[in-house]
């Protein structure tokens, strides 16, 4: 038998996991010390079973981490016979290799983390960077989101949509969501200094003057990529601009700062739960773990 073990970041999508795969959700116990230590614990034996732990790694990214960890070992400890660990989404996978001399490779640490912890398999969903699953040796999937999204946007009554990536490397992501909304996609190019960490994007003119823009990309996190596509598309007479992410982290002023530049709409799925994930990845995910259940 399996079970979801849900974590404090993912009680939506744990419910929304239990329910699409009928399958019962273990009660956990979590509190926080006087001192801000986590402090977690199954209630109860699951001896035997499959333990699919469910917890995102969104701010704060190392509290939420660590409460991963610990799910992990209280599987093991209460005699789950493997544990397969769905993180939506993964902290540290946009540092994916070394691009200054001695930096730490945080997201081969968090890979080898989970693995020591007691993980048996990896589940995550629009990873940064596929290279990221390169540093586990236990199985590590990547669920793919990019449909799931375009199918809801369909509900919008989208005029002649344009499909805009922010990135020219996000561009094949644009290419599914315009494919699903019988769209056009395009792309801008973007640079970012390694060293201040600051964006810049390369303006050019697209065919934007009464359309739906959506620009899509897999994370919003400051906003800044999405905000300077934005203004240069606002210069270009379109409908309406919405901003669509699988993670929306949405940090500081972020919404603010899309608005600003044009933006009307925000969304998001619940691989980070918040107002704006008005999307599910649920059921991409459960049909993934049915094959691993099954297999």
């Amino acid at each position: 038998m399996a079970l979801i073990v849900p974590g404090p970041a993912s009680p939506i999508l744990s419910e929304r996991l239990a329910q699409l795969m009928s399958i019962p959700k273990a009660k956990v116990s979590y509190r926080v010390f006087p001192d801000g230590e986590s402090y977690i614990r199954i209630e109860g034996e699951v001896k035997g079973d499959v333990a699919v732990v469910v917890q995102s790694c969104s701010p704060p990214q190392d509290k939420r981490f660590f409460e991963l960890l610990q799910l992990i070992d209280a599987s093991t400890r209460a005699g789950a016979s493997r544990v397969i660990v769905v993180c939506p989404y993964m902290a540290y996978s946009r540092q994916d290799k070394v691009f200054l001399d001695f930096e730490a490779l945080s997201s081969r640490i968090v890979a080898k983390a989970i693995e020591a912890a007691g993980a048996s398999s990896f589940v995550t969903v629009n990873i940064h960077s596929d290279l990221v699953l390169s540093y586990f040796n236990i199985k590590a999937l990547n669920v793919d989101a990019f449909r799931v999204v375009a199918r809801q946007l369909l509900d919008k009554d989208l005029v002649r949509p344009l499909i805009v990536s922010p990135d020219r490397k996000r561009y094949p992501e644009a290419q599914v969501v315009a494919e699903v909304l019988r769209g056009e996609a395009s792309f801008f190019d973007k640079k970012r200094d390694l060293l201040t960490g600051e964006i810049t994007t390369e303006e050019k003119m697209l065919d934007v003057e009464g359309r739906d823009v959506v620009i899509v990309d897999d994370i919003i996190s400051t906003g800044g990529t999405i905000a300077n596509a934005a203004r240069i598309l606002s210069k270009q007479k379109p409908k309406r601009i919405i901003a669509v992410c699988i993670h929306g982290l949405f940090v500081g002023d972020a919404l603010k700062k899309m608005a600003e530049a044009g933006v009307s709409e925000v969304v998001s799925t619940d691989t980070i739960e918040s107002e704006w994930s008005k999307i599910s990845v649920a059921e991409a995910i459960a049909e993934v773990l049915q094959g691993m259940l099954e297999g």
